[in-house]
């Protein structure tokens, strides 16, 4: 494929919708084939193969069968039939990935991070009765919509206390998406505040999300990450096309090693990392429960509230984002599922290619079995002053080099 891939989605009826960034830095939409596959430990019995290819793979693996559909309607009711009749089935999730890996293809192989299209997104809500906004309340409202592209601020503002000024406002948002075609939307707490209010707002309104590319709406679904000994819930927002990028999360991953932060909301961290000076008198605060009566009184004061908010937001990705970036140069994934899923799965997908491309048979993953662990004693307790050397490096890597030990299973 010629130019850097940007974006990519497959839709309903399997056809894929790439893309691809130009020279002059523009984007350029393109249709691509793909096959969906799975890996098989059986043939299932009685199965349907018609518009199916089942291939035997080479080795000992217990995943020796790789089935392709001439479709995705194909492929959808041959793993709905399979998964009824046997327990042996291996497909990639979500389907892009699959893409990705079948054609050998990086999101943003040939682009810097400097070259990525990124658009920040921040809200500012009402309430009528004063209390936290509500979207399902009629009437709290969204006061603002603040867009960030390029260094560059957009901000779009309610024009009257009315349904028909809110619907126009989300409106401006759709045109606005659609004008700028970022590859990415970041947003400190983006999933469960700033999306979801709005998604509901659209609905009361019937506004069509069409925040994705190619004309297509926003999907929303209940999720969970796993940051440390913690889980977080929130409804996941999925752009076709486009990545959504939470900060907010992004912090909390970040923070599983430091272990410094005592709050994650923007303001608080922002300081942390340096973004804004703890004692700068440039940066514009407000108390929520004061937003809608600057908004009424004091328009210009409230506006650069919700710029500071933008450029926040702007400079936590620029230092946070830059990982995920170059994994998803790496690894066959998405940004969005980059920033969403662990190191593990990343690197499966790195494996599963290799098996895929050599038409080897997939191992079962061993069966872990628990161990009680080294056994350590301290002699004694307290400061020591006097230390000669203190190793904390791991002996793994060394003894793994040493012995040369591989999964008993592996190809």
């Amino acid at each position: 494929m010629s130019g850097s891939l940007c974006g990519v989605w497959v839709d309903e009826t399997g056809r894929v919708h790439t893309t691809v960034a130009t020279p002059s830095g523009g984007r350029e939409t393109r249709l691509e084939t793909f096959r969906p596959f799975a890996w098989l430990n059986d043939t299932p019995p009685n199965a349907n193969l018609h518009g199916l290819t089942l291939e035997r793979l080479q080795g000992q693996g217990a995943f020796d069968r790789l089935v392709h559909a001439d479709n995705l309607g194909i492929y959808k009711t041959f793993l709905k039939e399979a998964k009824g009749a046997m327990d042996g089935i291996d497909a990639i999730r979500p389907l892009e990935s699959q893409f990705l890996l079948q054609h050998r293809l990086r999101l943003y192989r040939d682009l810097h991070f400097g070259e990525l299209r990124r658009c920040q997104l921040d809200i500012e809500t009402m309430s009528e009765d004063g209390s936290f906004s509500d979207a399902a309340k009629p009437g709290d409202r969204v006061l603002a919509i603040g867009l960030r592209s390029g260094g560059a601020n957009r901000l779009m503002l309610l024009d009257g206390m009315s349904d028909a000024a809110e619907k126009s406002l989300l409106e401006s948002l759709n045109a606005a998406l659609h004008e700028i075609d970022p590859d990415v939307i970041e947003g400190h707490n983006v999933f469960k505040f700033d999306l979801d209010y709005l998604r509901q707002r659209c609905r009361r309104h019937k506004v069509p999300c069409t925040w994705g590319r190619y004309g297509q709406c926003a999907t929303f679904r209940n999720s969970r990450l796993k940051v440390a000994e913690r889980w977080i819930d929130f409804p996941r927002c999925d752009l076709p096309g486009r990545a959504v990028v939470d900060t907010y999360l992004l912090v909390q991953l970040y923070d599983i090693t430091t272990r410094e932060l005592t709050a994650y909301g923007l303001k608080d961290v922002a300081v942390y990392f340096g973004i804004t000076d703890e004692d700068s008198a440039e940066r514009t605060y407000i108390e929520g429960n004061k937003i809608a009566e600057t908004f009424t009184r004091d328009r210009a004061r409230f506006c650069a509230y919700l710029e500071d908010d933008l450029r926040e937001t702007q400079g936590l990705a620029d230092q946070l984002l830059p990982t995920y970036f170059e994994q998803v140069r790496t690894f066959p994934t998405l940004l969005q599922e980059a920033t969403l899923r662990g190191a593990t799965s990343k690197i499966d997908l790195l494996f599963l290619e290799e098996y895929y491309h050599a038409r080897q048979a997939c191992p079962v993953p061993p069966e872990v079995q628990p161990f009680e662990g080294g056994y350590t004693r301290s002699f004694q307790e307290g400061v020591f002053r006097h230390v000669l050397h203190f190793d904390l490096a791991s002996l793994y890597p060394s003894r793994l080099t040493h012995i040369a030990p591989n999964p008993k299973n592996d190809t």
